[in-house]
């Protein structure tokens, strides 16, 4: 038997609504709203309900922090797990750079992937000490330059010439010389 061309008239007109409109997708949020954070019209702005600022210590000079850094280090070498850390990090120079920021220089990367991982609990720690809750740092790998050694005549002629100037009138008076 052939289907007849009334076929899908014989459907209910819920059935064929359905058919028509595609199925609702998930969404992330699933149903419910995403809260933010914030301070809303509705909540009351008395002063003292406002979040208060935190009191801020001396101003942080390089004398100020070397202490607060020579604290960290004694208390950090201390503990067992940190003890590495902290005797690697007496030999590093620590530097500030603004009113709420300094630098620890390292030598290497190796040095500040060490570092990395325990620099939340050192900043904590000093913020706590300094009470400077703004105190950030930045760690600065500066590597060594090492001296490159001449190796053609040349370059050798360039080197001694930097140590003695008064080598370039020896070649204006012996010219048949190779330089």
């Amino acid at each position: 038997m052939k289907p007849s061309a009334e076929a899908p008239s014989q459907q209910t007109p819920a059935a064929q609504n359905a058919e028509a409109t595609p199925a609702p997708q998930p969404t992330a949020l699933s149903g419910r709203l995403r809260r933010t954070g914030g301070i809303s019209i509705k909540q009351a702005t008395t002063p003292s309900q406002l979040p208060q600022e935190q009191p801020v210590g001396p101003e942080l000079t390089d004398e100020l922090l070397k202490q607060y850094w020579g604290n960290m280090l004694d208390a950090m070498s201390k503990n067992e797990e940190l003890a590495a850390i902290a005797q690697m990090l007496e030999s590093k120079e620590v530097r500030l750079t603004g009113s709420d920021m300094f630098e620890i220089v390292v030598t290497n990367s190796y040095a500040e992937s060490q570092i990395k991982p325990h620099l939340v609990r050192m900043l904590t720690y000093m913020r706590k000490k300094s009470t400077r809750p703004g105190l950030n740092c930045s760690i600065i790998v500066e590597y060594e330059q090492k001296e490159t050694k001449p190796y053609n005549y040349h370059d050798k002629y360039d080197a001694m010439l930097a140590q003695n100037p008064h080598l370039a009138k020896l070649r204006i008076i012996f010219p048949e010389l190779d330089y």
